[in-house]
């Protein structure tokens, strides 16, 4: 029975996009001077075709990749076209880069069903197409044998074809690559360059930067676009490489691979010849026919393959015409979901991370726990001892600074790694970076409360704190308010530095934070200019906050052992009035602490985005 008679299942047809740029010129600033990557170059990247931007370092092919994708806008002068638009090149289109970013520990089929929900909405295809179209990508491309491996386990051909099948779930028309064999051996190169030629022949437009590729990895593509300090110094087919070097008196010795002898000659190694190589490229002879490279199995309509899909009494399915094109509804338009829904599927994924990743939630809550028996062994009943009102005020300064220093660093630390997949994801349209935003703020948050709770709970039983709803509570809130303040200066600072630099410049905020809290060195006791800088402390209001909890309020007054003659901490008011807290405002100091949290994520949000835009 076909799929058709139960809901569809002809594939939709790939639009043929051609890449037409001209006059293209690029120029970066360094160190005040204006440095020139490409001076006015011109070309065509066809439908249908598999081209390779060659070149040696420096000769600007990462540079025109970003440019054709948009990567990179600043400084660009000329003329881009994709098909019949000029502007809309990234919604049509995806980048591929060069190292694969994933989330290791999802596994495969889990990373593919999880990228086509956000892609695909389900009211254009419904989970059991979703799966099918999954089942036919992987089978495709290799990677079958994969389905329950974890991302993160697998080797660099499979994260290769991976990344690939990705981005093939919504059928993108243009796909850019940069350097998809790089760490691959020479059969795992040639397979993806056949992968590539096959999802070509579909009606793709193809483009990828390779790094000296053999001689039959070379013959693979249909046409090569070479650059040379910033020149286009050829741009034909593989077998035309030989003749055209011929014209400027380079003649390839026999045996020797052509797409070495092309790179060795742009390199200078036989003299200086970009200026006669670029001016014998700009001659249109050397062009590949377009015509007569035309695919001869394609079905004529549009030059483009159509694949039909047929389900087997079994439920599986059967392949009856060769594609790697995943199979789509032609009965309907193949749209994303609302932006709602992906936030709603990012939660999800975070959720599950945290779950699988045992650092940051089952080892980290131990600690937690651990570290809170430990504090309320050492400080003891130092809540209710009049003579221990001092180590009681230290055991607070503890509380902050724990529950400040373990949350920071995490996000400090692991932030970064998610730059480069948020940074692929929201390129190639998966979601809005503000719906990445705002997932993870849902996810992160209940969890931070949940660990400062569990934290101070503990610790506040042990050290023998007074046992009044009110107080725990207010108590609690400061915990929990400090917690998730931590975490947004670390998520600022993994944003705009790097993990080393990072953790520096987190330990020493820490310590400065911790000076100026109020219990190292007294409010009273600084000058007016340092007073002032203690304002700018999360840790200090935190400290205040807790301390107001336990004392103020008409506490009455604290027991006093009877070996004791005098003890001075008697009276609550004396502990407030000793340490300059008397006037003191819980709520100012928690709306405070609000203000601070929110600013250190709206910077990080702020800062995630100019980076992302770099």
């Amino acid at each position: 029975m076909t799929l058709e008679s139960h809901g569809k299942l002809l594939k939709e047809r790939v639009k043929p996009i051609d890449i037409q740029f001209k006059d293209l010129s690029y120029q970066v600033q360094v160190q005040k001077v204006k440095k020139t990557i490409l001076k006015g170059i011109s070309g065509t990247f066809r439908s249908g075709q598999l081209t390779a931007i060659m070149g040696p370092s420096g000769a600007g092919k990462s540079s025109l990749m970003n440019i054709l994708t948009g990567l990179t806008t600043k400084g660009v002068n000329g003329n881009i076209q994709f098909g019949d638009s000029p502007t809309k090149s990234r919604k049509i289109c995806c980048y591929i880069m060069q190292d694969d970013h994933f989330h290791s520990w999802f596994t495969v089929e889990e990373t593919m069903l999880l990228a086509a929900q956000l892609k695909i909405s389900n009211d254009s295809m419904n989970m059991k197409e979703k799966k099918m179209l999954i089942e036919h990508l992987l089978d495709t491309l290799k990677l079958s044998q994969t389905k329950s491996t974890r991302a993160g386990n697998l080797s660099g051909g499979q994260k290769k074809r991976l990344s690939i099948a990705l981005e093939l779930i919504d059928n993108p028309a243009v796909l850019f690559l940069d350097e998809p064999t790089t760490g691959l051996d020479s059969s795992a190169s040639s397979d993806t360059i056949q992968l590539l030629q096959t999802l070509a022949n579909e009606g793709r437009t193809i483009v990828c930067t390779i790094h000296q590729p053999s001689s039959h990895v070379y013959s693979l593509f249909n046409q090569i676009y070479v650059l040379s300090q910033g020149c286009c110094t050829y741009q034909g087919t593989p077998h035309n490489t030989i003749e055209f070097l011929k014209t400027v008196g380079l003649e390839c010795p026999t045996y020797h691979n052509p797409a070495d002898f092309l790179l060795e000659c742009v390199n200078g190694d036989y003299g200086d010849h970009t200026d006669d190589l670029a001016a014998a490229a700009r001659q249109p002879k050397w062009r590949y026919d377009y015509d007569a490279e035309q695919p001869q199995h394609l079905d004529g309509l549009n030059g483009v393959q159509i694949v039909k899909m047929m389900e087997s009494k079994r439920g599986g399915v059967k392949q009856l015409s060769p594609s790697i094109t995943p199979p789509i509804s032609a009965t309907k338009h193949v749209y994303p979901p609302p932006e709602w829904m992906r936030l709603w599927l990012l939660i999800g994924r975070c959720h599950v991370q945290f779950f699988r990743d045992w650092t940051v939630t089952y080892l980290k809550l131990a600690v937690h726990i651990m570290c809170a028996i430990l504090i309320g062994l050492l400080y003891g009943d130092s809540g209710s001892n009049a003579t221990k009102q001092i180590a009681n005020l230290g055991s607070f300064t503890i509380h902050n600074t724990y529950l400040w220093y373990t949350t920071m660093m995490p996000g400090l630390l692991r932030f970064p790694q998610e730059i480069s997949i948020i940074k692929k994801e929201t390129f190639n349209n998966w979601y809005k970076l503000r719906t990445y935003y705002m997932a993870t703020l849902i996810t992160s948050t209940p969890v931070h409360i949940i660990f400062s709770m569990t934290y101070i709970t503990i610790a506040y039983l042990m050290t023998d704190q007074p046992f009044e709803i009110e107080r725990y509570a207010k108590f609690m809130l400061t915990a929990v308010v400090v917690t998730i303040c931590a975490d947004g200066l670390g998520v600022l600072l993994g944003t705009i530095l790097n993990p080393i630099n990072g953790t520096f410049v987190g330990a020493v905020l820490t310590c400065f934070m911790l000076i100026f809290s109020g219990f190292l060195i007294l409010l009273t006791h600084m000058s007016s200019l340092m007073r002032l800088l203690s304002y700018l402390s999360p840790i200090r209001y935190a400290l205040e906050s807790m301390v107001l909890a336990i004392y103020s309020n008409n506490r009455g007054s604290i027991y006093c052992p009877m070996d004791v003659v005098y003890c001075h901490f008697k009276n609550a008011s004396t502990v407030l009035r000793s340490f300059g807290m008397e006037n003191g405002n819980f709520g100012m100091n928690i709306l405070i602490m609000f203000l601070q949290l929110s600013t250190f994520k709206g910077l990080a949000y702020v800062m995630l985005k100019r980076k992302l835009r770099a």
